[in-house]
């Protein structure tokens, strides 16, 4: 029988990311008998925020470099790499405005000094690089390409900021508490830099496929399998991978969710057009072409419930875990219903899989639901949720749809820990 797996939510990640180097800082300062002031023109007040809110910056950067290293047991701490990516795009935006407020608050030198410049250059590559990463509108208004370009040099902006600290007269150089705390996630955050650019591709290599099958589907929507040409990937129902396509775009991969079971000996994923590049891949992509896939990622799996009853709600292409799950389903003890949620019934492109697999299956029901014509999918056309103590869900979709369906189970008695979400958003 699996446990409920726990997992660090941001709630939790940001009192503990900002209040421990504060912690540092509150503990070092009150065993410190020196000046609060390198010379005559300070205000100490100035002197100790603008150093603090320089450490929250270099801790929020160090510990996001951290997380581009995808290492499986940061994915299990936080609960998945869907909500790491989210965790990390926040630590961006929370640092960007505590850069803002360390320039503001900080004291200014007379003096000519060479992390005085270093300062400025370092806080304009910051600045742009958080801004470019993690803004919603220059997001979705950057080429793909470009914003990864950019975002890949966040490590050499962190390490400006490392050398802009120890290179200006600092209060944290005569605090040996803080000063080792500041150069331990200066380690931190270039190591994880260097791991990620030089070392990461021999660490975690991609596992070669062959593009064998290739079908079109209704919305907008490919439908793609592959054929491994030395080892297979292996991986649990639920999971994705990172995929790139050296033919069409040798320098990207992306995000896709594993559409077929583990036993297949095919890999399977459903792409929709979303973009330059999805759809670029439609019109380019063929049988023949050559796939490089690494993973798996994701925590996304049945393996987090030990419940006998769940409900599994899809919303349009995210019904693509729940057919992995649903072509590996095995286990006779396990109830399962299925919603899949489309605006128009052709949206349905899996519908005779998914009937298919529900009449060979006793403990798997499946329902199609059409907005169009039945109104949105709600928690109260679900009879599965008259009895909420004893059931999971778990969600897949559009974030309007997930927010939605969270909001209206937890209304209707389900607990916190019983519902699970897939929240994966690459940019």
């Amino acid at each position: 029988m699996h446990q409920q797996q726990r997992h660090l939510e941001s709630k939790i990640y940001f009192p503990v990311i900002i209040g421990f180097p504060l912690a540092i800082w509150a503990i070092a300062l009150f065993f410190y008998s020196g000046p609060l002031i390198l010379s005559f023109e300070e205000v100490p007040v100035q002197r100790v925020l603008g150093e603090v809110t320089a450490s929250l910056v270099l801790t929020l950067l160090g510990f996001n470099l951290l997380m581009t290293t995808r290492a499986r047991w940061i994915e299990k701490i936080v609960g998945g790499l869907d909500k790491m990516y989210l965790i990390h795009r926040q630590s961006a935006l929370l640092a960007l405005v505590l850069l803002f407020l360390h320039v503001v608050v900080s004291p200014r030198y007379p003096e000519i000094n060479p992390g005085k410049p270093l300062g400025v250059l370092t806080l304009l590559l910051i600045f742009t690089g958080i801004a470019v990463s993690a803004i919603p509108f220059l997001k979705r208004h950057l080429p793909y390409h470009k914003w990864l370009t950019i975002h890949r040099f966040m490590g050499a902006f962190f390490l400006l900021g490392v050398f802009h600290a120890l290179l200006v007269p600092t209060l944290f150089s005569k605090l040996p508490l803080v000063r080792s705390y500041i150069l331990g996630i200066a380690f931190l955050g270039i190591g994880s830099w260097v791991y990620r650019a030089l070392l990461y591709r021999w660490i975690r290599p991609y596992r070669s496929y062959r593009v064998t099958d290739v079908k079109r589907l209704g919305n907008a929507v490919l439908a793609l399998e592959m054929a491994p040409t030395g080892a297979p990937l292996l991986s649990l129902p639920g999971q994705f991978a990172f995929f790139k396509f050296p033919g069409i775009d040798p320098g990207e991969s992306h995000p896709f969710t594993i559409a077929s079971a583990p036993d297949q000996n095919r890999l399977r994923i459903a792409i929709k057009n979303l973009g330059d590049f999805t759809r670029s891949l439609q019109k380019q992509i063929k049988v023949g072409c050559t796939v490089k896939v690494e993973g798996p990622f994701g925590v996304f799996t049945q393996n987090r419930s030990s419940a006998k009853h769940q409900i599994w709600i899809a919303g349009g292409i995210g019904v693509t875990p729940f057919l992995s799950m649903a072509n590996n389903f095995d286990n006779s003890e396990l109830n399962v219903t299925l919603y899949w949620s489309v605006c128009r019934k052709e949206d349905a492109f899996f519908d005779n899989e998914l009937q298919d697999l529900a009449e060979h299956n006793a403990g798997l029901s499946y329902k199609l639901w059409v907005s169009d014509e039945n109104g949105p999918l709600t928690a109260e056309k679900m009879p599965e949720t008259r009895n909420p103590e004893k059931i999971d869900v778990f969600i897949c979709g559009p974030e309007t749809l997930r927010r939605s369906m969270k909001a209206q189970l937890l209304a209707a008695g389900i607990p916190k820990r019983n519902i699970h979400s897939e929240e994966f958003s690459f940019r």
